[in-house]
């Protein structure tokens, strides 16, 4: 059996219809979304309507968190450790002893010092006797003066000097790890302990110098710790330096932060929000009505009875609200519950809720 031959031009036909029919399904499913989306219900949504306000501007940035007091405390004299009166890591008092370095030679010193000074103030005043009834020169009562005079300055030499042998913290605070035991030999400059002032807490930060006219002492801080960035502590601004730094074009700031459970640590990372004394007027939606994409944030807008997606520059946030800098206007109306319904760009909406406030549905027409 012969199979006939099939022309050249018979399978340029069929090749042709073939593909028509390609481009016929290709379109189809172009335009079927469209029809879709034209036969889609509307949206049910809740808005909210963008309002003025007046905001305290907050100014964030990052700073460290060290003290108003420390010190690492030093030797000024050289002899062993006799006594250690205090634990690491415990709270001290100013005045309260940290150490003794073996006193015992300079306490006898003391000791025989406070007894010529005993000596010498009654020669004194013998000699002033004396010398009212002529029985001494004026020399020799210059010169008893001059003992009595030289012996106080031994006695109080002798108690500075004992003083020293007796370490005490110079200010309230927390000592951190002793770095000596009883029966070292220290030399002068050996470190003994250190001594941090632990509340209140001082927090060093600098924000940019267009925020200058913004800043005062007092105003308020929160501080967020790189350790506990759950919890947020508030204090005030006690100083502002005196120039702008000509390198970073940045103003340096000292914050106090109560600190009475010592949990703000020396040394901790912080991040800083400052709140400026000024308010100035800010457009605020609810931060749920906020959506994102590639080229930032955005909102839909509720035009005409439809949904508009409309980009938005996002400013500061306060609590459940956002302020807007740009995008929209106090009055416009936007999604602020149910954006995962809204499918496509100008999709009709019903608002169901206006501001927390039920809307009524319109009425339907009888056939």
């Amino acid at each position: 059996m012969t199979v006939p031959k099939i022309s050249k031009r018979t399978i340029k036909i069929t090749v042709a219809i073939l593909i028509a029919l390609v481009l016929i399904m290709i379109v189809k499913k172009i335009m079927a979304p469209s029809a879709a989306t034209s036969s889609m219900p509307p949206a049910i949504v809740n808005a909210a309507t963008a309002k003025e306000a007046s905001w305290h501007v907050q100014i964030q940035s990052t700073g460290t968190i060290t003290t108003f007091k420390g010190a690492m405390l030093k030797a000024q004299v050289q002899g062993q450790v006799t006594a250690i009166y205090f634990d690491s890591g415990t709270a001290v008092k100013a005045g309260d002893k940290l150490i003794q370095i073996y006193p015992d030679i300079v306490a006898a010193q003391l000791e025989k010092n406070k007894a010529v000074l005993q000596l010498n103030a009654v020669t004194y005043q013998r000699y002033a006797n004396l010398y009212k009834k002529n029985v001494v020169s004026q020399q020799e009562l210059d010169t008893a003066y001059s003992n009595w005079q030289q012996s106080i300055a031994d006695v109080k030499n002798s108690e500075a000097t004992l003083r020293l042998y007796n370490v005490t913290a110079p200010f309230d605070g927390v000592a951190g790890l002793r770095q000596v035991s009883v029966g070292q030999y220290l030399t002068v400059g050996n470190n003994i302990v250190d001594l941090e002032q632990v509340d209140p807490i001082r927090v060093d930060f600098s924000i940019p110098d267009i925020y200058v006219d913004d800043i005062a002492v007092g105003q308020k801080v929160s501080v967020v710790s790189s350790a506990d960035q759950s919890k947020s502590y508030d204090g005030q601004v006690t100083a502002i330096n005196s120039a702008v730094d000509v390198t970073t074009r940045s103003i340096a700031l000292w914050g106090s932060v109560p600190n009475t459970t010592h949990t703000l640590l020396p040394g901790s990372y912080a991040v800083i929000t400052l709140y400026s004394l000024k308010t100035h007027p800010v457009v605020v939606i609810p931060q749920t009505a906020l959506s994102y994409d590639s080229s930032g944030g955005a909102v839909w807008k509720i035009v005409n009875g439809v949904a508009r997606k409309t980009s938005v520059t996002i400013g500061i946030r306060l609590g459940n609200d956002v302020s807007i800098a740009s995008g929209l206007a106090a009055g416009d109306e936007v999604v602020s519950d149910g954006i995962i319904k809204i499918m496509y760009d100008g999709q009709p909406v019903q608002i169901t809720a206006l501001d927390g406030k039920t809307v009524a549905a319109a009425p339907t027409e009888k056939e």
